[in-house]
Formats: structure tokens, sequence, C-alpha cells
């Protein structure tokens, strides 16, 4: 089998509101998503897919000009190499940024055609460590969103398994967040698993004020880069004082980025994004090197291909479920009793929706 076309699909879709950086106090009311399709000269073909806040026609344009030529002609199965000479290619430009998430569209497409090569679903052949994921919700709780409108959208999936809710804090009014947490934490009740998502917008000072009382008086179980990943110090005197896992790798770039991570010892959970790394093979690596650490992984949203990493890899317990992409797909992610369960069919299982091109297209 070998790589014959690369066809390219551009959707503006609206902006989920979570996540919202400090940097940015207007974000885009959209947020592109390319869409890739790698043919071959067989009956299969390939998909894969990325996102971008911004620039969606740079990437598009990235994927046609330039790493279209590395990978036509290509075996699929060779997704290793593949990765090598995309890296090689932009080595002196630099490989982070855009053309990672570019070249993820490339790399979960040929996964997906790896997969249907050998008619396997995409989480066997990862290793189909487990059949269905734990999950929680991650986009219930963005900056602004009202402590009881979470409530009523988050229990009903908690009373039907779901595991709890991911809070984005940090908007600048501290007060605020402890009260909303606890509002939160009170109305889905003590079992629920609670999770703290900062993006990096405290500083140490109120990250330790405000990790204490997270932990002591609301009870959470992770809190999500709550400081700038650069203060090394600040998460050694975070780890320090908290019982409750810190968690990182959201904003990170690189596999060396995750293994000084790991050396430090003080992150739990790491929290690798597929498209800024550049799809699932370097993901694949991060897991490897979190497992030599007894460190777990939580890939960061995406669960279309984040159940297939929880059900296929041992050490990564669960995935964060959203409906972010679900309008671009024909039969998007979806719940069975509180649990993500991986699509049976060879492959990731996606296909895009005809509904989402009449809709969003851009030309």
């Amino acid at each position: 089998m070998n790589i014959t076309r690369v066809e390219t699909v551009l959707l503006s879709l609206p902006a989920a509101r979570s996540r919202v950086p400090l940097s940015d106090p207007q974000p885009s009311p959209t947020t592109s998503t390319v869409i890739v399709r790698l043919h071959t000269d067989t009956d299969q073909s390939g998909l894969g897919f990325t996102t971008a806040p911004a620039a969606g026609r740079i990437v598009r344009a990235l994927v046609e000009t330039e790493l279209a030529p590395l990978v036509v002609g290509e075996d699929p199965a060779e997704s290793e190499r593949l990765f090598a000479k995309a890296q090689n290619r932009f080595r002196s430009a630099g490989w982070g940024g855009l053309v990672s998430r570019a070249y993820a569209a490339i790399d979960i497409a040929l996964w997906d055609l790896k997969a249907k090569a050998v008619g396997l679903p995409l989480y066997r052949l990862l290793g189909g460590a487990r059949s269905e994921a734990k999950c929680f919700a991650g986009d219930l709780a963005p900056l602004g969103t009202d402590a009881q409108q979470t409530v009523r959208a988050a229990r009903p999936l908690v009373e039907q398994g779901v595991l709890g809710v991911a809070v984005d804090v940090g908007d600048g009014n501290v007060q605020l967040d402890a009260d909303r947490v606890q509002q939160i934490r009170d109305g889905l009740g003590e079992s629920a698993w609670l999770g703290i998502a900062a993006d990096g917008r405290y500083d140490l000072g109120t990250a330790l004020a405000m990790a204490h009382f997270y932990e002591e008086d609301v009870g959470i179980d992770w809190i999500d880069f709550p400081i700038p990943v650069e203060d090394r110090v600040g998460y050694r005197r975070l780890a320090e004082r908290m019982e409750v896992p810190l968690a990182l790798g959201s904003s990170l770039d690189n596999r060396d980025d995750f293994r000084r991570v790991l050396e430090g010892g003080e992150v739990r959970v790491l929290r690798p994004d597929a498209l800024r790394l550049g799809g699932i093979t370097p993901l694949v690596k991060v897991a490897a090197m979190a497992e030599a650490y007894h460190v777990a992984v939580v890939p960061c949203r995406l669960p279309e291909i984040g159940v297939h990493l929880a059900c296929g890899l041992s050490n990564v317990p669960m995935a964060e479920f959203g409906s972010w992409l679900a309008p671009v797909f024909s039969d998007p992610v979806t719940l069975q009793q509180g649990k993500l369960v991986p699509p049976s069919r060879p492959g990731h299982g996606l296909e895009m929706s005809p509904q989402a091109s009449a809709r969003f297209r851009v030309e």
C-alpha cells in the first residue's frame, strides 16, 4: 500500500469557550479544523484532522505544499520513519507550533490507515489494554460559566458513570474561583471526581494559597497547569505542599519537554496534546517515557483519539470527554453508561459528516 494523494478540507467551527488564555483577551469566535484524507493505491484511505484557533489557511497550506510531498509515494505503515522525515525537513525552521499541528493531521491519518490495513480498531493496534475507558467532562466548566449551569449539565453524566468534571479557573478573581469550585463540589457531591485547570494563570503565591483551599476545603483530584510551565522551582514547592497530583503537559510541544518534567519528579499526571506534539506517534512515546517513571498519562481534550489511547495503553487510565469536534464527524464519540467505548470497526472509526462540509467548509 502506498499513498497516492493528500486531500484537505478546511472547516471553521464556533470556538469552544474553555481554556481561554489571558494573553488573548479577545479570542477568535471560531476555530479552524483541517481535515486530511490520505488516498492510497488500494480501496482504503485514512482520515486525519487538526485544529488551530487561528491561521487555519496556513495550516492547510503547510499540509498541501510542504508535508504532502513528504508522504506521497510512501507506505503508511512506516509512520515512525515519516515522522522523522517531517521533523528533519523542518529542523532548521523549527518543528513546534503550526508545523507540528499540521503534521498531526497526517500522522492521525497514517495510524487510521495502519489499523485498517491489518483489520483492527486503532485501540487494539495500540495494545488493547481495555475495552472501555473511564472519562471526565472537560467542556462543562469553562471560565465564566455559572456553577449551577455546570452542575445541571454534569449531574446526569455523573449519575451515568462519568467520573466528574474539570473546572477552569484563573480569570483574576480568586474569590470567584473559590466560590465557584465549592458550589460545583456541593452540587455534584463528595464522590464526584473534580479537577482544577488553571492553564498557567496563577502566580506561585496565588497557586499555593488556592491549592491549599482546593485540597483541604473542597477536595479535588488534581490541579492541572497551575503556574507557568517554566517555573520549575514553583512546581517543586507546590509538590512539597500538596497531596493531590499535579498535572502538566497541555502546553508542551515536544518529547524533550516531557522528559524534563518527568525527571523533575513533581508532576504525577502528564497531559499531552496530540495536536501540539504532531500526532499519535510522539504521544505514544511520551506515554512510554511516563510509564518508566510510574506517571499516568491523560491526553488533553480530543476524545476521538483519547478513547483509543485510553483503551490501548495501560498507563492511560482515562480520557477527557467533550463535544468540541462532535459536529465534524458522522459518528462522534459518545458515552455508553458513563464510559467511552471505542468504535469496533478498523481504524479510528471517524468519517467527516456531510453536514459539516455543508455548514462549516471554507474555500
